[in-house]
This record gives structure tokens, C-alpha cells and sequence, in this order.
């Protein structure tokens, strides 16, 4: 008998009179109306804007594309507001947009998951084909009469957790019996556990003192390739791919940290003057690390339905790694001859976001060198001010990207 069947032949709903219609509760109601009203105000703003402003054509026609746009929002939320309803019977399930309408019948359903957003667990539906069908409890106002129908449901989520504890118990490279595998299982938990609090670790080290610098960039840039040695080494022990319901434990934020650390170090520390040839070749250097996580072998019951995936979430780390750490290793071992040039500061300027930066302007002093702005400590931003002389020490970099310190002339 298959799961499915099995739910077909349950009496758990004989006691609950179908259809059951979950509408749009009245507290979600009122928010769909303030996001309406907000974003309706806005778009007429704009519309207003772009009718009686002083803009040129093509600014006017783009507020006014913009404003429609906002404008579209309050006709959405009020249609989703009235119309939005999830319909349960006791064979199938039918949820109604604010446009449109999606009816699964039970023998067209996989099964179901629970997924984890932002303080919030969504119940998916896994159809047979198309996309996945997630609720929100709190939009509809789901109750436990729907948790009894969605439990019945083939449960995915450990149906996977059973799968991935039945392939480490039978892999005879693991242990000789069943037992001795799993007591494997337990230990790489425990070794993850300690590894993951490396990359937590290194953030402090890197941000909070950076000393031995040259052993911090080190351990970055190393860290890694560790995690990658041991999924090479022990495929249906550890993972790097992330998935919630797998058994094995996951070693990604030791990739994923890490190139954070060198990236960050590099923009605070250095100011490479040959910033295109930096990002090219640094993204090459990274190149290895990426192509080492995706060729990685993968356990023996892991499956991807979006093989894609992973390089595309690696790609921006591993980028990161290889221009921060080229940035970096480029000064550290640079002792080539430095050039001195004089100049002098035209202006200051101070960014504020998630973090506040600090910027001066240089007349130009060089005669291959467009580059008049630089990046610099609050000190050093407070104690220049617009006119005061200046010395650049540009270096050749040891691998040829040039790159640049401001300070005094003095010797």
C-alpha cells in the first residue's frame, strides 16, 4: 500500500464537514488597507510628480511608470484582501489569489514539508508537478482542523532525515556494523559543532584585533579548504549543500565566512589602484575553491532537484575569497622600491549606512593614476582638513596590482 493510499484510506476528517473556507483574517485585512493606502499615496505623489515637476521627458516618463506601478499595489492588496480564500475538502485543496485559483486533488500530492522563514514555520504542499503550494497560517487563519488534514499527508521532510540515517548505516566504510556507523554519525556532529564556531571565531579575530595579522589572513584562507577536505574524505558524514533534513552535519559557514573576513579586511586595509585587474584575477583565484565545493562527491542517496543552485549561491563567496585574498597577499609581500608623490587634500566626505566610512579627496598626483578618492581611519579623516599636504607612497604590488598609502610627507 502506498503513503498515499494510506491516506486515502484514514477516517481522521470523518468528523469534520467539508468544505471547510479559510478567508483572510480580519488583522490581515486591515494590513493589506495600510500597505494600500501607503503605497497609493505614493504613487500619486509621484504621479503628480511627473505631471507638474519640472522633469524632462524620459524622467517624466519613468516617474510615471514608477507611479502606475505603486499605484498597482492598493488594486492587488484590495483584490487579494476580498478574494483570497483556502478551500479545503476532504480530497483536495483549493487556494484562491487575488487573481487566480490553484486546486490540488490528494492523488496529485507528493507529500507535504514544513519550512522555516523569518519566526515563522510555512506548510508546503508538494505536488506531483509544478511548484510547491505554501500557506501562511496567520494570512488564513488556519486551524487544527487544516493540521489534521495537512498531517495526513506523506511526510517529505522524514521521509529524507531516514534516508540520509539509513545511508550512513549502510556504508561499510564507516564501520563493520550499524552501530559503529552511527557512533560515526555522533562524532562528525560533535567535530561539526567545534567547527562551526571557527568562522565565529575568526570574525572576531579579524574585526575586533587583527594580530598576528599575517595569521589571521592564514586561517581564513585556509579554513575553507577544510571544510572542502572533509566532504571529499567523508561524503556521507558531512555536507556542504545545507539541507535542513539531512542527518549529517553541515560545514558551509566554514565557507561562507570566512571569504566575508578576507573580502572586509582587503576594502578596510588596502586601496588597490588597479582595481579591474583585481577583480579579474581574484575571481579566477576563487575559481578552484568553487569548482572543489560543486565537484565535491556527493553522498550516495543525495539527491538535487536544482543541481544549479549551489554554484550559483558559491559563486559570490568564492569571488570574494580569491579578491580578498589576492588584495591582500599582494601588499603583505610587497618590499619593491615605493614611489612618493606630493598632493594635497581637496575635500572630505563621511558615508553612513550599516557602517559609517570616511573619505578624502586628492588633487591629482599622478600621471597614469585617476583615482582622487580614498578610503580612511576616522582618526586620520579627523586630524586632515581641506588643503593640508599629503604624501601617496604607491606600490607595484607583488603581483603587479598597484596599490596605495596616504599619509605625511615626513620621513
Amino acid at each position: 500500500m502506498s503513503d498515499m493510499q494510506g491516506v486515502l484510506d484514514k477516517d481522521w476528517h470523518k468528523d469534520i464537514r467539508y468544505p471547510l473556507v479559510y478567508r483572510v483574517t480580519t488583522g490581515q485585512k486591515i494590513a493589506c488597507g495600510f500597505l494600500g493606502l501607503l503605497f497609493g499615496a505614493m504613487g500619486i505623489g509621484l504621479f503628480y510628480l511627473a505631471q507638474n515637476g519640472r522633469s524632462d521627458g524620459a524622467s517624466g516618463a519613468f516617474l510615471g511608470f514608477v507611479a502606475m506601478c505603486l499605484l498597482a499595489i492598493p488594486v492587488y492588496a484590495l483584490a487579494y484582501a476580498m478574494n483570497a480564500r483556502v478551500t479545503l475538502e476532504a480530497r483536495a485543496i483549493e487556494v484562491r489569489g487575488a487573481f487566480g485559483t490553484r486546486r490540488l486533488e490528494t492523488g496529485d500530492i507528493v507529500g507535504r514539508r514544513l519550512v522555516s522563514g523569518r519566526s515563522v514555520v510555512y506548510p508546503v504542499i508538494v505536488p506531483k508537478q509544478g511548484r510547491p503550494l505554501r500557506l501562511t497560517r496567520a494570512t488564513f487563519g488556519l486551524d487544527d482542523r487544516f493540521n489534521a488534514w495537512f498531517s495526513a499527508l506523506p511526510d517529505l521532510d522524514e521521509q529524507e532525515r531516514a534516508s540520509t540515517l539509513a545511508m550512513v548505516e549502510q556504508d561499510a566504510t564507516l564501520g563493520s556494523n550499524a552501530q559503529e556507523r552511527l557512533s560515526k554519525l555522533e562524532k562528525a556532529k560533535q567535530t561539526a559543532k567545534v567547527l562551526n564556531l571557527l568562522p565565529m571565531a575568526l570574525l572576531a579575530w579579524g574585526f575586533v584585533y587583527p594580530r598576528p595579522y599575517a595569521a589571521m589572513i592564514a586561517c581564513a584562507a585556509l579554513m575553507p579548504w577544510l571544510a572542502i577536505g572533509l566532504s571529499w574524505a567523508k561524503p556521507n558524514l558531512f555536507q556542504l549543500d545545507g539541507k535542513q533534513r539531512d542527518v549529517r552535519p553541515n560545514l558551509a559557514t566554514l565557507l561562507i565566512m570566512p571569504p566575508l573576513v578576507l573580502a572586509m579586511r582587503a576594502l578596510f586595509d588596502v586601496h588597490v589602484i588597479d582595481i579591474k585587474q583585481l577583480l579579474l584575477w581574484g575571481s579566477l583565484l576563487g575559481m578552484p575553491l568553487c569548482l572543489a565545493v560543486v565537484m565535491a562527491p556527493k553522498a550516495a542517496s543525495s539527491t538535487t532537484p536544482k543541481p544549479w543552485a549551489l554554484p550559483l549561491v558559491m559563486l559570490p563567496f568564492m569571488a570574494a575569497y580569491g579578491v580578498g585574498l589576492l588584495a591582500l597577499v599582494d601588499t603583505m609581500w610587497d618590499d619593491a622600491p615605493v614611489q612618493v608623490f606630493q598632493t594635497s587634500i581637496t575635500g572630505k566626505h563621511v558615508s553612513h549606512g550599516r557602517s559609517t566610512t570616511y573619505e578624502v579627496y586628492l588633487a591629482p598626483w599622478g600621471d597614469t593614476i585617476d583615482d582622487d578618492s580614498v578610503m580612511v581611519s576616522r582618526a586620520y579623516f579627523d586630524a586632515v582638513n581641506q588643503g593640508d599636504m599629503v604624501c601617496v607612497r604607491l606600490h607595484p604590488g607583488r603581483f603587479g596590482l598597484r596599490w596605495m598609502q596616504l599619509g605625511s610627507c615626513r620621513q
